[in-house]
Formats: C-alpha cells, sequence, structure tokens
C-alpha cells in the first residue's frame, strides 16, 4: 500500500474521495468567520488559509450521512467540530511553543500569545453558538465532554513528562482524552443530528474512538521514525519533551534498555544522538512494527464497527479513510 507520511498527501487522499463535500465546509468555515472583525478577523483567516485535513467535520458529515440525510444542522455541526479542533491548535502551540503548523507561522508567533489566546478562545465561543442553535443539545453535551477530557489529556502529559515509569494503561488514557475524544464526539455528533438511535450512537462512538487512538499512534510512531520531508514537521518531538509514546513504552520493556531509558529520561535532557539511537533500537528490535500492528488493531477494530450499517457512500468514506490512515505509516 502507497505511503501517505505526507500531511498535504494524506489531505489529497480525503479531498479525493469526498468530492465536494470539503468545498462545502469550507466555504461554511468561511461564511462562519467572515463575522469577526478587527484583529480576529485578520487571525482567523489566517488560519483558514493554513488549511488543514478537516477530518473531524467531515466524519461528522459521513457519520450523520450514514442515518439520514443531508442536513444544514449536520453541516453547520461539522464546522463547530472543526472551530473547536482549530481553538485547540491555537492553544497548544502557545503551550507547546511552535513556531510553525502546516507549514506557516502559528498565530501566536504573528501576534503574540495573548492575542493568541484569545483567538482560540473566540472560535470556541463562535462553535458553541452554532451547537446551542442546533434541535438537540446533545451535540453540544458532546463536544463539552469532548473539551474537557482533552484538557485533562495535556495537563496529564504535562504532568507525566520525563517519568519513565509511564506504562501502556496511561499512555492509551492520555491518548484516548487528547485525540480520540473530539474525534469520538464528532462521529455521535453526527449521528445524533442525523436522528441515529442510542444504539447507532454508541456503536459510531466505538469508531471514533477507535479510529482517534490509531490516529494517535500512528502519528507517534512517525514522530520517531517518519521522514521529516515527507511530514513537513521535525521529528522527536515527544521525546524532546519528555513525553513517552507507545513505540518508547515498547522499547522500556526490553530489559536492555530499560535501565538506560530510565536514565535518559532522569537527565531531562535528550542529546540528537540519544534520539538517534532511541530510533535505531525501536526500528532494529521490531519495535515500531508492533506499535503499528497495535494502530492497525484498532483500525481493524473501527472497520468492524462499520459492518453493522448500510453499505452506502458514507460507508466507504469511512472505511477508506481507515485505509489512507493504515497507508499513512505503512
Amino acid at each position: 500500500m502507497k505511503t501517505i507520511e505526507k500531511s498535504a498527501d494524506f489531505q489529497s487522499h480525503i479531498w479525493d474521495a469526498t468530492s465536494n463535500d470539503p468545498l462545502k465546509i469550507e466555504e461554511l468555515l468561511r461564511e462562519e468567520l467572515t463575522e469577526s472583525q478587527g484583529i480576529h478577523e485578520e487571525i482567523c483567516h489566517h488560519l483558514l488559509r493554513a488549511g488543514g485535513k478537516r477530518v473531524r467535520p467531515l466524519l461528522v458529515y459521513h457519520c450523520g450521512l450514514l442515518f439520514g440525510p443531508e442536513t444544514e444542522d449536520l453541516k453547520r455541526t461539522a464546522v463547530a467540530a472543526e472551530l473547536i479542533h482549530m481553538a485547540s491548535l491555537v492553544h497548544d502551540d502557545i503551550i507547546d511553543g511552535s513556531d510553525f503548523r502546516h507549514n506557516q507561522p502559528t498565530a501566536h508567533l504573528i501576534w503574540g500569545n495573548q492575542r493568541g489566546v484569545l483567538a482560540g478562545d473566540y472560535l470556541f465561543a463562535k462553535a458553541f453558538g452554532i451547537l446551542a442553535a442546533n434541535k438537540s443539545t446533545q451535540p453540544l453535551r458532546l463536544m463539552v465532554g469532548a473539551i474537557q477530557n482533552m484538557c485533562r489529556g495535556e495537563i496529564n502529559q504535562d504532568r507525566e513528562q520525563f517519568s519513565s515509569m509511564i506504562g501502556i494503561e496511561a499512555y492509551y488514557d492520555r491518548i484516548a482524552n487528547k485525540t480520540a475524544a473530539l474525534i469520538e464526539a464528532s462521529c455521535m455528533a453526527g449521528a445524533v443530528v442525523a436522528g441515529a438511535n442510542p444504539l447507532q450512537i454508541e456503536a459510531i462512538g466505538r469508531f471514533g474512538l477507535n479510529l482517534g487512538l490509531a490516529f494517535q499512534i500512528i502519528d507517534d510512531i512517525l514522530d520517531l521514525c517518519g521522514d521529516e520531508q515527507k511530514m513537513g514537521k521535525p521529528k522527536y518531538t515527544d521525546l524532546i519533551k519528555g513525553n513517552l509514546t507507545l513505540p518508547v513504552i515498547l522499547l522500556r520493556e526490553q530489559p536492555q534498555y530499560k535501565e538506560w531509558l530510565r536514565e535518559v529520561f532522569q537527565e531531562k535532557t535528550i542529546t540528537n544522538s540519544i534520539l538517534v539511537e532511541i530510533e535505531t533500537a525501536a526500528k532494529d528490535g521490531g519495535i515500531t512494527e508492533r506499535a503499528f500492528a497495535i494502530g492497525v488493531s484498532h483500525l481493524d477494530q473501527a472497520r468492524t464497527v462499520l459492518q453493522n450499517f448500510c453499505d452506502n457512500q458514507a460507508r466507504k468514506f469511512l472505511e477508506g479513510l481507515t485505509y489512507m490512515l493504515q497507508a499513512r505509516a505503512n
């Protein structure tokens, strides 16, 4: 299967698979943000120009189409999911001190931290306004719950930095909150708006959770072993910050590396030579393959959930997305 490491390549695969759907969402995003004025307008337009894969709104949209027709509520809920994601990225970039995203300067680099924080808050508020106008309050409650979990995941990650004792259970708790929560909520919100029954909503939530877990696991593999040019971003960001990811946790389980990694993380400063050593050990010891197999197992679980639903175009897109994600690190 063709490798899709580069963000732009992954995005083009999604856009090709969905025809005009991303264009609808992009236009609705622009409409929603044209009401912004002054510096907020500048920042919002900068974020739109920076682009993105728009995975979360497309999940809302296609999970909705699994169970019902396209409606204005469905499209607007999809936009709200992307606004929440955009807001979280603006705040993440400030927390992480990241100067570039999608090969574009981050908002706080151009306008400063204060305006960056306020821009993120503004995007959250816009999303809540859209969701509050929905016929059902459940999508709003789902998204609020996801944001709470995202914050919990970030706080836990900060607390656990450079802790060599973090295990797989703590890792899963972190990525379920930090990454998978919003993907799960996006899938469920689309189903709710489309009128799915409670069992269907719960099932599509399992699809989203497993997709989100796989998404983060594969991202963590690429952060350790990916091609920087293809990815469009530097490697080793998690290791440098002291965040133990699945490949490193699996490597630590090997007796010959356990004490060495404990000492490395105890120092709290990881040199370039050690970063390369960790990558080489993970590759040569079959650790990256093990981590990838775990990620694929979650994609298999996600695909199994979809077998319970009508075999329509929406299901084909969702199934295709799982294979695109798998090919990203294959």
